[in-house]
């Protein structure tokens, strides 16, 4: 295991820190009261001079997470930011562990320098690359990297499907509060923040996040085995995302077993060769999500079986722009679940599947859409339409 010994030295004037390898028995990261600092800055081994001679630590290139992790526990018990210097990080699993980067406590801000700064999760890993963990841990946020999670190299994770969470532990970022496999924690984790991230190439999911005021605004995701990005428990917001989708894909934005979930503003593209089987979906039994002001995008080459699967009730969907490139092969979107509305949505080659799987029969409303090349197929379920003008009074 490498700790690190810091020393001081100074550069124009400046007193700067820099972390030089050694060998102990000591916990990795281990340091005084003294040296912690509510910024702790991390060098790649490709940083700039400049980024060198600002950093605590500065890495070697292999196995960056233990120089990353180290800061994260620099941090003084109040909290604080590790600002990650431009270069590329190689992430390894810490063994006995779900993750490479691991955040355990809270008032943990993990930074970087937008896409010039990227964690490449090594091959054969099988691991999330940043893992958020801990019986309620919370008020956590990730900003302004890039998260590689290399799935064509990181593809054996598998887990027992009987055991919750156990098969998603494969993620670019995963936030739940304990290791599916016990021991339990009482509390979830919580305000948690993915803002300006690149986060591509999951095994499972982009970005996985289990609890309350969960955040996911302003990034671009894409490809994953399972989701680009899913929040479970809620409430949460994913708001103004970049989705591109060039493989397959499972599920764009989702949410699973949540309640009270925003997913608005954000654009899926379905570029050439790419196989997304859902764009938007909400989880059956859920309640009170808002999908509203999206545009999901098929384009001439690309797949989408569903672009929306609403099996949850009480939501509102409005104001999404929906596009299928060819006309034979018209995208989908399923309502399966009542006291819901569709209202002022742009729709081309694409079909409003009606199809309530509840058994409840609660209201469909069905309003004001602009349906071009495309059709309400009505197969189960009480739907209400406006009357024509001239029969209102």
């Amino acid at each position: 295991m490498k700790t690190f010994a810091l020393f001081t030295h100074r550069l124009a004037g400046v007193l700067v820190f820099t972390a030089t390898t050694i060998h102990s028995t000591a916990a990795a990261g281990s340091s005084s009261p003294a040296a912690a600092s509510a910024t702790i800055i991390v060098a790649a081994r490709d940083s700039s001079t400049q980024g060198k001679a600002a950093a605590r630590f500065v890495t070697d290139g292999e196995g960056d997470q233990e120089q990353i992790n180290a800061a994260i526990h620099t941090l003084p018990p109040a909290g604080g930011t590790v600002m990650l210097m431009e270069g590329t990080y190689d992430i390894r699993r810490v063994t006995g562990t779900l993750g490479g980067v691991i955040i355990d406590h809270s008032y943990v801000t993990l930074a970087g320098q937008g896409a010039a700064t990227r964690l490449v999760l090594a091959s054969n890993q099988n691991v999330n690359v940043i893992r958020i963990i801990g019986s309620g841990v919370g008020h956590v946020t990730i900003r302004d990297l890039c998260v590689d999670a290399n799935r064509e190299q990181n593809r054996e994770g598998a887990g027992d499907p009987n055991i919750s969470h156990d098969r998603f532990e494969f993620c670019g970022i995963k936030a739940f509060r304990q290791a599916p496999r016990g021991p339990g924690a009482a509390e979830d984790t919580h305000d948690i923040t993915i803002r300006n991230c690149i986060v591509r190439d999951a095994h499972r999911l982009g970005i996985m996040l289990e609890g309350s005021n969960m955040r996911v605004l302003d990034n671009v995701l894409g490809n994953a085995g399972s989701d680009s990005v899913e929040i479970l428990t809620g409430p949460g917001i994913i708001r103004g995302n970049m989705v591109e989708i060039t493989g397959q894909t499972h599920v764009a934005i989702g949410s699973d077993r949540a309640n009270s979930i925003i997913m608005a503003d954000n654009i899926v593209r379905v570029k050439k060769g790419g196989k997304l089987d859902i764009g938007f979906r909400s989880w059956a039994g859920s309640k009170r999500h808002v999908i509203a002001d999206n545009v999901l995008t098929v384009e001439d080459g690309g797949s989408c079986g569903l672009a929306m699967d609403i099996r949850g009730t009480e939501t509102t969907i409005t104001g999404n722009n929906i596009y299928t490139f060819d006309p034979a092969r018209p995208t989908r979107l399923r309502i399966a679940a009542g006291n819901a509305i569709v209202s002022a949505n742009v729709l081309e080659n694409a079909v409003v599947e009606v199809d309530d799987q509840t058994g409840a029969n609660q209201p469909i409303m069905l309003e004001a859409n602009v349906l071009q090349n495309s059709e309400i197929v009505l197969r189960k379920g009480k739907v209400l339409r406006p009357a024509p003008m001239g029969d209102r009074k």
